[in-house]
């Protein structure tokens, strides 16, 4: 049966994207692109699970390699993908974090607007008179500068799968007037699954095919739409996944005070917060800590365009990758994997997949910045961006037309 929807998927894509080929560019009031994010969904999980569906979508589209931001955990890099800024530059800098500025802590979920700077593209299309839609998209259940998409759901972890699709096809079938031209929507697996038993772990693998075949109900579906062959689509992810070596934890508390320090946030990476008079002792000791990798915020290696934005704690640990850190006297972790690692690991590659109207057909491209999705749904939806990261010849290189 799966063999049979496979060859369904693939000529159902095929014929769909022939047909449309020569077909000029829509306005921004005829055009629509959808967008999805699966959580932790490493660029490699296609080549050791059976994903027919992607496999189809690269073949009538691009495909490449998505580098996150750096840090390479999911908020940041939701908001990099949204606003397409590193999160030094929009002020999400990790998951957890201190902000001065604020006087305030960051935690997930955490319902204050003021932490996200930038103009996320739902704001950018709004002002522009563009109906949009989110399914749980960072950032969209605050009113960033006084905006949100015109239709938005608070997040709701019971919301099965397949019902979030149907929303989409659903906000899809919309009366013209009141239709989003902009859906982003969002599943956190296979996050979960790889967090819990690894990223080789057959449980992650299944999951992977789960999700493919949730993806290829919902195209089956779409292609329905009167509206299809107008429609951009964009699978991607925020970050990949990595196995924990057990016996490279490092645990801080074997090493330092944490009375010394106003905050910690550890994990993968680690922020510092230390007392004043303590930066200089605490960095001293960290550098000769195996498995880490330690900065004070101004030594951050400029490739990483991070640590300038003074959220940033005055101590950053980068552990190596397989490594996890805590600062808790008698803690371990109980995690088969994570992410946070250095953003240019392969293991921290996502997935991006495009195919559309828009988009050339059959090509695999070099490894892809994350912060070029905002640029490039503005190309799509003919937009005119904010100031934003994006490299605009990177996103051409995407396009039948310059658009």
């Amino acid at each position: 049966m799966y063999r049979f929807l496979t060859v369904i998927l693939i000529g159902l894509f095929s014929i769909i994207y022939l047909s449309i080929a020569g077909c000029t560019a829509h306005s921004k009031k005829e055009h629509y692109v959808v967008v999805l994010s699966m959580d932790g969904f490493r660029s490699d999980y296609p080549l050791h699970a059976h994903t027919p569906t992607l496999d189809s979508l690269a073949r009538v589209g691009v495909k490449a390699a998505f580098r996150p931001s750096f840090p390479s955990v999911t908020f940041p890099n939701h908001y990099s993908m949204a606003t397409g800024l590193h999160p030094d530059h929009h002020g999400l800098v990790s998951n957890f974090f201190y902000a001065p500025d604020l006087d305030s802590i960051y935690l997930l979920g955490k319902p204050n607007p003021d932490f996200f700077g930038g103009e996320p593209i739902w704001n950018t299309a709004e002002k522009q008179g563009v109906r949009t839609a989110s399914f749980y998209w960072v950032g969209s259940e605050y009113p960033i500068q006084g905006r949100q998409p015109s239709v938005w759901k608070p997040f709701d972890k019971n919301v099965p799968f397949s019902d979030r699709a149907d929303s989409v096809i659903a906000w899809l079938q919309l009366p013209e007037k009141v239709r989003p031209h902009l859906i982003m929507w969002y599943m956190e697996e296979p996050d979960a699954i790889g967090h819990k038993v690894g990223p080789d772990a057959a449980e992650t693998l299944s999951t992977v095919e789960e999700l493919d075949r949730i993806l290829g109900d919902f195209f089956a579906k779409a292609r329905k739409l009167k509206i299809f062959n107008k429609i951009d689509f964009i699978v991607l992810s925020d970050h990949g996944m990595a196995t924990i070596h057990p016996e490279n934890f490092v645990n801080l508390s074997d090493y330092l005070p944490r009375d010394s320090f106003e905050y910690v946030f550890d994990g993968v990476p680690t922020l510092l917060y230390p007392k004043p008079t303590y930066t200089d002792s605490a960095y001293a000791i960290l550098k000769r800590v195996p498995h880490i990798t330690v900065w004070k915020k101004n030594e951050i290696p400029e490739k990483y365009v991070y640590g300038k934005n003074p959220r940033v704690g005055d101590l950053f640990v980068q552990p190596d990758v397989g490594t996890y850190v805590l600062f808790r006297p008698g803690a371990r972790s109980t995690l088969a994997a994570t992410h946070g690692y250095d953003n240019y690991a392969p293991e921290m590659e996502a997935i991006f997949y495009a195919a559309g109207p828009s988009f050339k057909q059959n090509v695999e491209l070099p490894v892809m910045a994350n912060v070029n999705l905002y640029l490039m749904i503005a190309r799509l939806l003919n937009l005119q961006p904010a100031p934003n990261d994006g490299d605009s010849a990177v996103v051409s290189t995407l396009f039948r037309k310059e658009k």
